[in-house]
């Protein structure tokens, strides 16, 4: 017999089917709906796997974010000759911070391929845009493509696990 605590994670649907909707109608969103799916992501996984994993994982996955960044900014200084911001240029501070958010939420290995599914869905997404409207985009909306994966994932983790 399941126990309340096995479907806490539900509880982080709500703020992110708000920011889903709001990144997907206005391309922004609340900075009061990311805190709010923040306090879930790092209060849920302490209740359910204890402090010192969700620290672990925490700093494990901050330190691919890092990486991912220092990639990302060594490509553009390649490409362009100059040192960037990505958080200007190629992503935006709302995407980032979400991103920061779902740090407890998963071991690094499974960060990294929630990672990975959140930036293919999005290309998928901008693809069926551009031969839906015969023209690309001028952006994606990737809180809210990031969004529907993380709520297939959390889905998934409840029904199936």
């Amino acid at each position: 017999m399941a126990t309340i605590m096995e479907y806490l994670p539900l509880l982080m649907l709500a703020p992110l089917s708000v920011l889903i909707v709001s990144d997907f109608r206005r391309r922004e969103v609340s900075v009061m709906w990311l805190l709010i799916l923040a306090i879930g992501t790092v209060c849920i996984p302490m209740i359910q796997d204890g402090g010192s994993e969700v620290l672990e994982r925490s700093c494990l996955n901050l330190l691919l974010i890092l990486y991912m960044s220092t990639g990302i900014v060594l490509w553009g200084w390649v490409k362009a000759r100059k040192f960037v911001n990505p958080i200007n240029v190629y992503i935006g501070l709302g995407d980032f911070l979400f991103f920061l958010t779902l740090v407890p939420l998963f071991p690094v290995r499974q960060y990294a391929w929630l990672l990975v599914a959140c930036m293919g869905f999005s290309l998928v997404w901008w693809g069926v845009a551009a031969i839906l409207k015969n023209k690309s985009p001028k952006n994606v909306p990737f809180i809210g493509t990031s969004g529907i994966v993380l709520a297939c994932v959390i889905l998934c983790k409840v029904l199936f696990e």
